[in-house]
């Protein structure tokens, strides 16, 4: 009988100590160590949660303050201290409409490589010969910078075959690599492939009236062969007409398919491309979206599963809004995939199928806030896409500010 009672006792414990770990790892992954949250809002406890948060008692909490506090279990345990951000209220103004991009790379990117035999017999690698790989990019050419496909090109057929210095920048570091010419039956070449410039179609997210910077897409511009980052040396934003659209199906995103305006008048410029989108300013006045006028912005600790809404371009220069649903929250994830945006507005369905590529960039906005922009769709599901939470693009914007 004791033993029994022993083995009871022993269970009973190793159970209590299974639960505590596991809220304790729980209340770890729901509370990061630095909340960040916008003047007015409270901080998100998920509701019937064991934790609250109490704020140390150095004053009340004021627009950009940092305050310490400490995530309690049921009120009276401490499970960790944690640094509270609270930043200004902040207002934007929602977009909506489709614009053209148009980007140039700073220096430019390799986008492949190929053995090369010379007339007479000579060979070059340029992968194996000088370590030149996918998605490097080619800054200068014997100190020349690099600006154009044409520019490079001419600079290796006028080489005459002589030794031509490479400066490649690769994920931050730069290197210098040495390339010798070889002589084909078109002349000499070095056996890489280049590309300085990409344009396409997204979706204007947002534009700040005190500043007129701008975000739009949501997720990065990446080459279409490598799948890199385009650094951006400059580029532009203009107007476009959505003319037809592909409607996504099971295993087919679908697309917009639209018009540059043929006038040629640029709307803006490209100042940075991020993992979060693009950002620049735009022309004062510019005509964003559903209205001019700005709205608030919720921090990521505000976005809850639930009804919400897009603001999307998907016929002529129209925007409107659209039904949605938040049905999943990723709130520690360091991309552009933070939440499942399920499509539900029987309109855009009838229309587009759901989320089709274009619509990258339309504004998610719940209990009249911003909250994210649209950045994916589900291959397999086309009324389905992830968003990225408005405050991570924010933090982009932030960067711009400095150094304006």
């Amino acid at each position: 009988m004791r033993a029994h009672t022993k083995k009871r006792v022993q269970t009973f414990f190793i159970f209590l100590i299974i639960t505590a770990t596991a809220m304790f790892v729980e209340c770890d992954v729901y509370f990061p160590d630095k909340i960040k949250i916008f003047y007015g809002e409270n901080i998100d406890v998920r509701e019937g949660s064991p934790y609250t948060v109490h704020i140390a008692a150095s004053g009340t909490m004021e627009a950009n303050g940092e305050y310490d506090a400490a995530v309690k279990l049921f009120g009276l345990i401490p499970v960790k201290n944690v640094e509270v951000d609270v930043l200004p209220a902040t207002e934007i103004v929602p977009g909506g409409k489709t614009i053209g991009i148009k980007l140039f790379t700073r220096g430019l990117m390799c986008v492949g490589t190929e053995k090369l035999t010379g007339e007479g017999g000579q060979t070059i690698d340029a992968l194996k010969d000088a370590d030149i790989k996918n998605a490097d990019m080619i800054m200068r050419v014997n100190g020349a910078e690099l600006h154009t496909v044409e520019q490079f090109g001419k600079i290796v057929s006028e080489s005459e075959g002589k030794p031509l210095t490479l400066s490649v920048e690769r994920s931050g570091e730069q290197m210098e690599k040495t390339l010798t010419p070889v002589k084909t039956k078109d002349g000499y070449k070095l056996g890489i492939w280049v590309r300085d410039s990409t344009a396409g179609i997204g979706t204007l997210t947002f534009v700040d009236k005190k500043t007129n910077l701008y975000g739009a897409l949501g997720h990065p511009i990446t080459d279409v062969d490598t799948g890199a980052l385009m650094p951006v040396e400059q580029g532009s934003i203009s107007d476009t007409k959505i003319v037809d659209v592909k409607k996504g199906q099971r295993g087919e995103p679908g697309e917009l398919c639209g018009l540059f305006d043929q006038s040629g008048a640029d709307r803006g410029g490209i100042m940075k491309n991020t993992t979060q989108g693009i950002y620049g300013v735009i022309e004062s006045g510019y005509d964003v979206g559903v209205s001019q006028e700005p709205v608030p912005v919720a921090s990521k600790a505000q976005v809850h599963t639930g009804k919400a809404e897009i603001y999307a371009n998907v016929e002529d220069n129209k925007v409107e809004k659209f039904e949605v649903e938040i049905v999943k929250i990723m709130k520690h994830a360091v991309d552009d995939k933070n939440m499942v945006v399920n499509v539900t507005d029987k309109r855009l369905i009838d229309k587009t199928g759901g989320i089709v590529q274009g619509m990258s960039g339309s504004p998610i906005l719940q209990d009249g806030k911003i909250i994210g922009a649209v950045t994916h769709v589900f291959v397999n599901d086309p009324k389905r896409g992830y968003g990225v939470f408005i405050e991570n693009m924010l933090e982009n914007l932030n960067e711009i500010n400095k150094v304006q």
